[in-house]
């Protein structure tokens, strides 16, 4: 039965990454894209809300503290994703190392409600098997990396939580 469900759940994934012709530095890429020009379209968004309403930024952080957390989620993104576009060679070098970035960034944005990054992360975990396996360690700026963005989104979850209990 499990067998079945799982292969089932494979065939799947190897359909919808053939049909969009992802491999896994395309889902890599796509990635950091999606990292770093949502929160430019967020910060264009509180700046436009903000206009209308005649606050400044600073007002509506300080007034509203779901804003606040979400800005602090999106520098954490943006900042990620700006790293992951200067340095994608560095996570590609072998499975062990992809599958962390995606592990860790996985348990992250879908705990700060960010699906489309959890769903690139899902896919990229699913298509790390076609890197190479090697007994490298995993690089230690890439596991600071990943484990700052992953604490940091986790902390934002948290404060969430507290913001609306």
């Amino acid at each position: 039965m499990w067998a079945i469900s799982k292969q089932k759940v494979e065939n799947f994934f190897d359909r919808m990454t053939r049909s969009m012709n992802l491999d896994t530095k395309k889902i890599l890429s796509w990635y950091s894209y999606v990292l770093f020009i949502a929160p430019l379209l967020f910060w264009a968004l509180i700046a436009l809300r903000g206009g209308a309403s005649n606050q400044s930024i600073k007002m509506m952080i300080m007034k509203q503290p779901a804003v606040a957390i979400a800005t602090i989620a999106a520098i954490v993104d943006f900042v990620l994703g700006y790293y992951l576009m200067l340095n994608k060679k560095q996570f590609l070098v072998n499975r062990q190392t992809y599958r962390f970035l995606m592990v860790s960034q996985l348990i992250g944005q879908v705990l700060v409600g960010n699906l489309l990054c959890g769903v690139l992360a899902i896919l990229g975990m699913y298509k790390a098997k076609t890197l190479k396996k090697t007994q490298d360690n995993i690089s230690p700026i890439v596991i600071a990396i990943s484990l700052v963005a992953a604490v940091l989104l986790a902390l934002c979850f948290m404060l969430i939580l507290l913001l609306e209990f």
